[in-house]
């Protein structure tokens, strides 16, 4: 593997690792607990957990981005055009994915949804699009441009 198929690999697992344990905690009372919930006491708490899961995720991306380049310390900085071919593709369909969940946002705006749901599903559409990206990358690797 390279060293950028390696860092692609790391940056996956991590994203839902983390994101992951994020939506299991922030989305897991209000579906369990249904109309009954209080988005707006939620908000808050799924205020503090974003700015944990982007420590918690750049702690990751940086102590695993080490250890890469110190095992692969001979192609750290090579990019040829087939990397960049595979970065364009990946950058394509994650694209495609987050402007669905935009315009799912907008829509949830445009019927007066709480805040809690509406930053949710944009947090959504970020954490969606960077997996459909690592993963058609993944791909594109596997199989050759």
């Amino acid at each position: 593997m390279s060293f950028h198929e390696k860092s692609n690999a790391l940056m996956l697992g991590a994203i839902v690792l983390v994101y992951g344990v994020y939506f299991a905690l922030v989305l897991g009372a209000p579906l369990l607990s249904g109309a009954g919930y209080n988005t707006e006491i939620g908000l808050p708490i799924s205020n503090v957990l974003m700015i944990g899961t982007v420590i918690a995720l750049v702690a990751i991306a940086i102590f695993g981005h080490i250890v890469i380049a110190l095992l692969n310390h001979k192609e750290a900085g090579s990019e040829d055009e087939r990397d960049k071919l595979i970065e364009m593709r990946g950058d394509q369909r994650g694209g495609l994915v987050l402007g669905f969940f935009a315009v799912g946002a907008m829509g949830l705006a445009m019927i007066a949804t709480s805040h809690f749901w509406i930053v949710n599903t944009i947090l959504g559409g970020l954490v969606a699009a960077e997996i459909v990206k690592a993963v058609s990358k993944l791909i594109d690797y596997r199989r050759g441009v």
